[in-house]
């Protein structure tokens, strides 16, 4: 049976003699329920490799609880928290082949028919051979895949995964990830998934935590942080083209109110608590910029235009705005360099940041 996760204001400081104290996670907190699939998303050094190798007992916890189904573990031995884990560091057995490398926790607890679920597990991962292959003869995507299964093979209650695809090339790594979602869905395994990839936490995720500076940014379904951002750093980290972020001025007015963008126009947006006079960062994701037809929008000039067949991207020149908009179109519209467009969108997607504290304008 899966067991919930509870990360209780947990924080990890390293003393170093000679330097000031480093803070690498700072009082975070994280309710995963049992079963749940939670990815930790953000970039490099923001923390969140660190604050799965707490959960494992592979670092000390500074302060904080965290609670596996319920029991408090940190003063427990990783070998005695019932986990499976995955590093990007593979830490596979050398002088053993594959299959005994999967099969070997299995025979440690005496399990009967170990080899029969290494094959089954192998072949729904697409390595079946590899299995009579020693860690020397496989390419690094390869030993990421055993290492991978090698976590999934016990079904444990709790699974941690760190970067568990980041070697595989781009078409394994969409098989794999899609096998890993049915796998985790069909045994029920929770799972606490370390990605830079917002693709990959996107995709797999029933909850995703973004993480910057060792904070807990927004923590939610992808739909809402990808929706509703909490603030400028997470609308500017997810989203593929990344969301447009460039200086406004609001305007309220009797019919709602506007944000100015450089001498092109200005754009409703369904920001209600902007003060009149007020500038703002304004964020606008490429996918909801549209024509506008009626002259109302922004003015913009095509520098440049990719057609990608599926879609266009157009890259934008905004009067009085320093950096160009992208703009994505349908697969039927293609703009010509040097054309004059008028740009759009819905309201409720014209997103509004306070330029100080980086938090949203609702």
């Amino acid at each position: 049976m899966p067991d919930s996760l509870v990360l209780d204001q947990l924080r990890k400081t390293y003393r170093t003699r000679g330097r000031e104290p480093f803070e690498a996670v700072r009082g975070i907190d994280l309710d995963v329920s049992a079963g749940e699939l939670v990815a930790l998303l953000g970039p490099s050094g923001c923390g969140k490799t660190t604050t799965l190798r707490m959960i494992a007992g592979l670092e000390t916890v500074t302060s904080g609880d965290i609670r596996i189904g319920g029991r408090s573990v940190p003063d427990l031995p990783p070998g005695k928290r019932n986990l499976g884990v995955g590093f990007e560091s593979y830490a596979l057995y050398p002088p053993l082949t594959v299959r005994e490398n999967l099969a070997y926790g299995l025979k440690a607890r005496k399990v009967r028919d170990a080899d029969a679920q290494v094959d089954t597990l192998a072949a729904r991962l697409e390595m079946t051979e590899l299995l009579p292959m020693r860690p020397s003869g496989l390419s690094s995507g390869q030993k990421q895949r055993v290492a991978l299964a090698r976590a999934l093979i016990r079904q444990p209650p709790v699974l941690l995964l760190d970067e568990p695809l980041s070697h595989l090339d781009a078409s394994a790594r969409q098989r794999v990830r899609r096998e890993l979602r049915t796998l985790q869905r069909e045994f029920g395994y929770t799972t606490i998934v370390v990605t830079h990839d917002q693709l990959e936490a996107l995709s797999l995720a029933d909850r995703m935590a973004v993480m910057d500076a060792g904070v807990i940014q927004q923590f939610g379904t992808p739909d809402e942080i990808y929706d509703d951002p909490a603030n400028r750093f997470v609308a500017d980290f997810v989203g593929e083209p990344p969301m447009n972020l460039v200086d406004g001025v609001v305007e309220q007015r009797s019919a709602g109110t506007v944000v100015h963008l450089g001498q092109a126009g200005f754009l409703a947006t369904s920001a209600r608590h902007a003060t009149d006079g007020a500038k703002v960062t304004v964020g606008l994701r490429p996918q909801d910029c549209v024509t506008a037809a009626d002259g109302s929008g922004l003015t913009c000039t095509v520098r440049v235009f990719e057609n990608l067949l599926e879609y266009g991207l157009g890259t934008l020149d905004v009067a009085g705005i320093a950096a160009p908009l992208l703009a994505q179109t349908g697969s039927d519209t293609v703009w010509a360099t040097g054309e004059t467009v008028r740009i759009a969108a819905p309201p409720e997607r014209v997103y509004l940041f306070d330029q100080g504290s980086g938090d949203r304008v609702r």
